[in-house]
């Protein structure tokens, strides 16, 4: 089942209608999707997973394109698949493209001052906190096989966020022109930003499940004035339900893995079953990864 929609919407905010899971799709094209992997990578620094996202994306592109003239090449005959990375960062603050040097020196040393890390990135969207407590999902997926251009695509992906929640008995939505997804007109449970170059995706989502959610504090969350970030811990909490699950970062994972098939209409399963190359290749550029910050430590 999918939240039910606010009573009310205030602030001048519009309140976005959740489609049913097609995304715009046929019938016919919903019966040809391929399967995406998942891999959970546990605490991983966001540099490391903004290079391995960044590699990663180079390789997908390079084999997909790699027909005669840069034509396309059919999926069976790939090597790598789509998948979804699932992480967790240490405390660190991210901010998007549109801000890029935008940012005063003295602030970037204040922040990291507060013992947080601060990187400007690739990804839409603006300021964010990133840390312990949070679900971060990494999606990696070719669009074009799946039948959906950007704009339906992070259409699912708050969907897929709204569905979550709806199964952890929290109710929320996204609303029009504010990415992400609210639980009320002002309170946000999980930021969104993703990047999308030919086709294959990158960046995605960042659900606070048990977030300390003072570190947002520092910052005005993804630049709205007046709105703040607020956890499902806290929710839940708030609506006084005892026999609510704590929504850790483990508990919620499966959940937004279901959720996440439902909405997009595909299967979900483990990588390193699905493809073995994939999940090696991903274990493979996170040891060079790892070996290239310690040669310049």
């Amino acid at each position: 089942m999918l939240a039910r929609s606010f009573r009310s919407i205030s602030d001048g905010f519009a309140s976005k209608r959740i489609s049913q899971c097609t995304l715009g799709r046929t019938s016919a094209q919903l019966e040809s999707l391929p399967p995406i992997g998942y891999v959970d990578l546990g605490r991983l620094d966001y540099e490391a997973s903004l290079s391995l996202q960044k590699q990663l994306c180079r390789l997908r592109i390079d084999e997909i394109y790699a027909g005669p003239r840069s034509t396309r090449v059919a999926a069976d005959r790939r090597r790598l698949t789509d998948l979804i990375m699932l992480v967790e960062h240490p405390p660190v603050f991210t901010n998007g493209r549109r801000n890029h040097g935008k940012v005063s020196q003295e602030e970037i040393q204040r922040l990291r001052s507060l013992g947080c890390g601060y990187v400007e990135t690739n990804r839409g969207g603006e300021i964010t906190f990133h840390g312990p407590g949070q679900l971060v999902v990494y999606p990696s997926v070719y669009l074009r096989d799946h039948h959906l251009g950007t704009k339906c695509y992070v259409e699912g992906l708050e969907n897929t966020v709204v569905e979550t929640c709806a199964r952890l008995g929290v109710e929320a939505q996204a609303i029009a022109g504010f990415p992400g997804v609210w639980v009320s007109p002002s309170q946000k449970v999980a930021a969104l930003g993703t990047h999308v170059q030919k086709y294959v995706t990158s960046h995605g989502f960042a659900l606070n499940c048990t977030t300390d959610m003072r570190w947002f504090n520092q910052i005005v969350p993804c630049g709205l004035e007046g709105k703040t970030a607020v956890s499902l811990q806290h929710v839940l909490k708030q609506a006084g339900n005892p026999a609510a699950q704590e929504p850790t970062v483990e508990a919620v994972t499966p959940v937004v893995l279901s959720s996440f098939a439902q909405v997009f209409g595909c299967q979900v399963r483990p990588l390193q079953e699905l493809s073995l190359a994939t999940f090696e290749t991903v274990q493979n550029l996170l040891q060079d990864i790892s070996k290239n910050k310690s040669n310049q430590d």
